[in-house]
């Protein structure tokens, strides 16, 4: 016994004998008639499991993103087994029966995992074709290297505003993962000044990830869940004020932390030019001519202001309405009788700025302009479509580990959300609202349903009805236990995308962010203790 210890890792074999301890408890529930105790036995044996996969993964050297993924999608099959689907309408649940995950239901998975991600595949595939042109434009390179030059006199001032710029756009954004089309010129910024991937990833995917846990008037996710529940998007508005405020300080804390324990390797990491902590690694392109980065930063910045100006709501949040008007005006341009020009030009999904709703109103704009900087920089049609694929193959990979991650949320899809049964169970134990058990609930559901909008479909009625009086403090505690777990669970599309993208281990990254979720998930159940009890 001792040499297994010595030799696997005390961590390790405590993983595993939490795995067993959690599988005699699943075959001793399947023996047990009373509600009560099969769901505390079930219940249990589902944290355990978990628990104790993560720990067996912590101590892997290799493919931590992957083995932790491939846990979950483990524990939403045996979900299917333990519990029977079920729905809630209104305050009562109706319990049908089990649908089990078999062998040949894992097909179903991956299918239903992709296409719940088409919305998101072809925005990936664009922005990655995009910055491998860029990669290949000499006036790109000059800037970047200027701007890392620049910025690497104030290391720690460059990161709090890069990682306060990302937090503000995936916060206040339509659709988070718009904000990826910004985080690979910092991510190229960031390396040349000479940080490491850690630090990289956590002052730009790490801040994107946090502006979900401080969405305020934006993300996607919200707006389905709203969508869902039927409530206007100002419903616990000032709490979420509260804690975007807070998770921005203390996330910001960590940055500045991490910044300067590395700040004496910096220099010695940028002189040797360490491209390997970059991705989107900026290759030497062919001289031709003096190079100039003027149309690079004129073209860039008229693409960031469109970006800005359509995925930000200007009229619902502040009240500008210019933008609508503007559009109304430009699409009622007639040509003739009864002609629109400008309208059928643009296209029927053509939207007014500030009312930008999904990822693809952006797309044209990203072709249009990498084909446009190919042009102004001389590259040949040939080096334009080579450069474009070189970008998508280093997407390939991350796709891959997207669509692997959604096959959790894919398991309870097919299995009708099996975890209900135990909500309906943890919700009833007390008479009224709860706000830990809330709480419980909502980190649970929201590891098993990355789309949050799913969750209120699922869950929805349930919240209105039975906690129509305290409504704003429990939404206010779905969303934001939905962003704490996008931070550091490996079902979180915008996680795994960084890491995958910037090859961080997982295991790296729950070492660094681990204290930061401990000490949010404490400052949450103060507010809302004090919100529901005070």
């Amino acid at each position: 016994m001792k040499k297994i210890f010595e030799k696997q890792g005390v961590l390790r074999c405590i993983g595993a004998l939490m795995d067993i301890v959690a599988f005699i408890l699943f075959i001793v529930a399947a023996f047990v008639e009373e509600t009560d105790p099969d769901m505390i036995l079930k219940i249990v044996g589902m944290v355990l499991f978990i628990v104790g996969s993560m720990m067996i993964v912590l101590k892997s050297e290799k493919h931590t993103l992957a083995k932790s993924v491939l846990f979950l999608v483990i524990a939403g099959i045996i979900a299917s087994w333990l519990f029977t689907s079920g729905m809630f309408q209104g305050s009562d649940f109706v319990d049908n029966k089990f649908t089990r995950i078999g062998l040949t239901d894992i097909g179903f998975m991956l299918y239903y995992s992709i296409y719940f991600m088409m919305d998101k595949i072809p925005l990936l595939l664009v922005v990655g074709g995009f910055y491998g042109v860029l990669s290949h434009i000499s006036g790109y390179q000059k800037l970047t290297d200027t701007l890392a030059e620049k910025f690497s006199k104030h290391p720690i001032v460059i990161s709090v505003i890069i990682s306060v710029l990302l937090f503000v756009c995936s916060s206040l954004f339509t659709q988070t993962l718009i904000v990826v089309i910004f985080i690979p010129f910092f991510v190229t910024i960031l390396s040349k000044m000479g940080m490491d991937k850690l630090t990289v990833f956590a002052i730009t995917f790490g801040s994107a990830l946090v502006g979900v846990l401080g969405a305020t008037y934006g993300t996607d996710s919200l707006a389905a869940f709203n969508n869902q529940l039927s409530q206007d998007v100002k419903l616990g508005i000032n709490y979420r004020y509260m804690i975007a405020a807070v998770a921005l300080v203390l996330y910001n804390f960590f940055i500045v932390m991490r910044v300067r324990k590395i700040s004496d390797n910096m220099k010695k990491n940028a002189k040797s030019a360490n491209k390997e902590n970059d991705i989107f690694e900026v290759e030497k392109a062919s001289n031709k001519g003096k190079t100039k980065m003027l149309p690079a930063i004129i073209v860039l910045a008229i693409s960031v202001i469109v970006t800005v100006l359509g995925y930000i709501n200007w009229n619902t949040i502040f009240g500008i309405e210019i933008f609508d008007k503007f559009h109304e005006w430009l699409t009622g341009l007639e040509a003739g009788s009864e002609f629109y020009i400008i309208q059928y030009i643009l296209g029927a999904n053509a939207n007014a700025l500030g009312s930008f709703k999904y990822v693809f109103n952006i797309l044209i704009l990203l072709l249009a302009v990498s084909a446009l900087l190919a042009f102004l920089y001389k590259m040949s049609f040939d080096e334009y479509v080579e450069s474009f694929y070189e970008g998508n193959k280093k997407i390939f990979k991350p796709l891959l580990f997207l669509i692997f991650a959604n096959m959790v949320f894919a398991a309870s899809y097919i299995s009708g959300s099996p975890l209900n049964s135990a909500f309906n169970w943890i919700l009833n134990l007390v008479e009224g609202f709860n706000p830990y058990l809330t709480s419980v609930v909502a980190f649970i559901t929201s590891i098993f349903h990355s789309d949050f909008g799913y969750v209120a479909y699922t869950i929805g009625s349930f919240l209105t009805s039975v906690y129509a009086d305290n409504i704003e403090i429990a939404h206010t505690i779905f969303t934001s236990m939905y962003g704490i777990v996008q931070i550091f669970v490996p079902t979180s599309a915008m996680l795994v995308l960084g890491l995958s993208m910037m090859k961080v281990s997982y295991k790296d990254w729950f070492k660094y962010i681990w204290l930061y979720v401990v000490g949010m998930i404490i400052i949450l159940l103060v507010l809302f203790t004090v919100v529901t009890y005070i």
